[in-house]
């Protein structure tokens, strides 16, 4: 309950002062505005480094194998984990707007 309670509090001017025309409607746009943040933020570190080596991450992979240098395990995991970020920010948004008919 007192968490319903923090986010009327948080809400409510927004409605108020006529930006949003209901409660739910507000927080599904902040929501939404969020996680699509998210998955640019994602989207764009994993194209600087598709820039950075000039390939994908499969075929940064493959030539990786047996020849890495800590800078490029390092650069695998970073970029490996955008990937992996982008997907779970993606499929919540897909969640989310799925959700807006049950609402």
């Amino acid at each position: 309950m007192k968490t319903e309670k923090i986010l009327t509090h948080l809400i409510k001017p927004l409605v108020l002062s006529g930006v949003y025309k209901n409660e739910t409607v507000a927080l599904k746009d902040i929501v939404i505005t969020q996680i699509e943040s998210k998955i640019k933020t994602y989207d764009r570190i994993i194209k600087s480094f598709q820039k950075k080596y000039r390939k994908d991450f499969d075929t940064f992979s493959k030539d990786l194998a047996n020849k890495a240098t800590p800078e490029l395990e390092d650069d695998w995991m970073e970029w490996n984990g955008a990937i992996e970020m982008k997907k779970a920010w993606s499929e919540a948004l897909k969640e989310v707007i799925e959700s807006e008919a049950t609402v």
